[in-house]
């Protein structure tokens, strides 16, 4: 008699053991998913950082656009190549006083140039969004098999061992 309770007490340490373990794994899953959350979060945020930079800078063009249509005189091609480049330079206010200054087919090209920028901006960021909630569904539908995996292993070690008569 004393055997059979020593083997069941065994047995139940043991299946402790598998449930700790379990349990701890599940804890790992978890954590992988917000690990892979996180990291789909700051790409989206950085995404939507980079499509409101663009649609800032088409905005400045086209206001520049509407600024200066029919007030500037006809200027060198030179001069349209060296204004180009100044514009072409990150934004700060000695940039955003170039672009008032630069002729209305400079800011045209330009802001043609940039809106074409912004429509492969936009594409590629709908792909990556895309791409991003395959993964999304192929790490939920992963945890979610590993989590029905656990439960059904967790209750076959709670099964008492069939034993033979």
């Amino acid at each position: 008699m004393s055997e059979n309770i020593a083997q069941w007490l065994a047995e139940v340490r043991s299946l402790q053991q598998q449930i700790s373990s379990l349990q701890h794994e599940r804890e790992q899953a978890y954590q992988s998913a917000e690990n892979w959350r996180r990291l789909y979060e700051s790409e989206a945020q950085q995404r939507r950082r980079d499509v409101a930079a663009s649609g800032q800078k088409i905005d400045e063009l086209k206001a520049a656009i509407a600024r200066s249509q029919g007030s500037q005189p006809r200027q060198t091609s030179e001069q349209i190549d060296q204004r180009s480049h100044l514009a072409s330079q990150p934004s700060d206010a000695s940039s955003h006083q170039s672009i008032e200054s630069l002729p209305v087919e400079t800011l045209r090209s330009q802001l043609i140039a940039t809106q074409a920028q912004c429509d492969q901006l936009k594409r590629s960021l709908q792909s990556e969004e895309k791409a991003h909630a395959q993964t999304r569904e192929s790490l939920t539908a992963a945890l979610g098999d590993t989590v029905d995996l656990l439960a059904k292993e967790r209750l076959a070690a709670m099964q008492p061992p069939r034993s033979e008569s």
